[in-house]
């Protein structure tokens, strides 16, 4: 791949105004605030690409050249050179429910700002321009993205230009040593299919374009290369192939089990489970991939319109954990854990986690919120297909807390300690520990007290 006439250009003015502000998640974890120390700046990125056919583990092949693009990308990143890291985490905008989502930010974007990353989103699929221009006709009237297909040369180019400039393209003073591409769910798989198929030849010189990647909650999808104009592709259902750099992908229980739901009588939505694609660790040079199945985490923490109150499993720290094992990989050498998978009492395509006495599941990253359990975590909620990924959870009956704990202090001192292990283990940050500690405080202070009635709505 090259640079065909590549351009970069603030919008009328880069700073990201009210109506064009993203649209984020709401899945009942803390959105991170932009840090006093840190800038936002949108620019237009403009060239040309190809457009590819073949499988999403490539190779890819050139079905056609020069497709002019005009797209935009969001930058975040240290004002001052000196508290910057050195590292770029670029992600690919969510768009699987509307406007541009930067997804994995609000999950991650609380360890990016306290290490001194720095993170840029791209829009990079044709429903994205549209909905922009309906959204800010004056600010994003120019863009120009006509396919889905134009996103991988688009990854490579913008991999490329950051990693080239030093980083002084896009972010101002800035000196780049690593770049990583990751997304959540969607993005998840727009991020696997890119390593797979074209990642062999992201180089500049010897050295890749991309130093690993982060393919999150993508379940068993992977972007298919040609998908036309499509807002949600026919994915792809395949495992994931040696890359010869870093590979960290984290699946919620939701992800790892899949799901069926019916559109409507007698026709059903099936969702592939992670667990039908399942591939082994390694640590080969050419193959260095870690698999981590989160016990009793959602894909998102609630929706609005699905039964229940939602889950307060805090997937994002787990999020934050495995891509800050992925850092440590690529850059330092430092061998992650392993975990194992999670149990399965149905193992197909669309599998079922296996439970134990309090109703979570057994095997996968453990942690205290299923090993010293106060609540049982449903992975799936009603109705709906979308209601699907929502979480929601039940607080153990009254008679099964005083039988393990006896009292809150008991319950939050073996928690604390299972945390403890959890961290030691790598599988949660130390900056999370606080919150994480707060949180369940909370939690046991009205479960003990009676405050939180028992049993799953809907």
């Amino acid at each position: 791949m090259r640079l065909p006439g590549l351009r970069l250009m603030p919008t009328h003015s880069s700073a990201i105004q009210a109506s064009a502000r993203l649209v984020r998640d709401d899945d009942g974890q803390p959105i991170p605030r932009l840090a006093e120390q840190y800038l936002e700046r949108e620019y237009l990125l403009s060239g040309t690409a190809r457009r590819y056919a073949g499988p999403a583990t490539g190779p890819a092949t050139v079905l056609s050249d020069g497709h002019r693009y005009l797209t935009r990308i969001v930058a975040r990143y240290p004002s001052d050179p000196e508290l910057f890291s050195g590292r770029v985490v670029i992600e690919p905008f969510n768009t699987s429910t509307g406007l541009d989502r930067d997804v994995l930010w609000a999950r991650a974007g609380s360890l990016l700002q306290v290490q001194g990353d720095a993170w840029i989103g791209v829009s990079a699929r044709a429903a994205s321009a549209r909905r922009l221009k309906n959204l800010d006709p004056n600010r994003y009237d120019a863009l120009d993205f006509s396919s889905n297909d134009l996103a991988w040369d688009v990854f490579e180019q913008l991999g490329r230009l950051v990693k080239q400039s030093g980083g002084s393209a896009v972010l101002p003073d800035l000196a780049v040593n690593h770049v990583y591409l990751g997304g959540y769910s969607q993005t998840g798989a727009d991020t696997a299919t890119f390593a797979m198929a074209f990642h062999a030849a992201a180089r500049i010189g010897a050295r890749p374009v991309y130093d690993g990647y982060f393919p999150a909650s993508h379940a068993a999808s992977v972007t298919p290369l040609a998908s036309g104009t499509s807002w949600h592709p026919r994915f792809e259902i395949v495992a994931m192939r040696a890359v010869d750099v870093p590979v960290v992908q984290m699946e919620t229980q939701t992800d790892v089990e899949g799901f069926v739901a019916e559109l409507h009588p007698g026709h059903n939505y099936i969702n592939p489970g992670g667990a039908s694609v399942r591939r082994p660790d390694s640590d080969l040079l050419g193959d260095r991939y870690r698999l981590y199945e989160v016990a009793g985490a959602p894909h998102a923490a609630r929706i609005p319109g699905c039964a229940g109150n939602g889950s307060d499993f805090p997937t994002s720290a787990f999020v934050r954990a495995a891509l800050s094992v992925l850092f440590g990989w690529a850059e330092d050498g430092r061998t992650p854990p392993r975990a194992p998978r999670i149990a399965l009492s149905i193992d197909d395509v669309v599998s079922v986690a296996e439970l134990d006495e309090y109703g979570n599941a057994v095997g996968g990253v453990r942690s205290p919120f299923v090993d010293v359990p106060l609540s049982c975590y449903e992975v799936h909620s009603t109705p709906g297909p979308l209601c699907k990924l929502s979480g929601r959870e039940a607080v153990l009956d009254a008679d099964v807390l005083a039988r393990c704990y006896g009292d809150a202090s008991t319950y939050l001192s073996k928690f604390a300690a299972s945390l403890d292990a959890t961290i030691d283990a790598g599988f949660l940050l130390p900056l999370d520990r606080a919150a994480l500690l707060a949180s369940a405080a909370a939690s046991a202070e009205r479960a003990f007290a009676g405050g939180e009635a028992s049993g799953l709505a809907g």
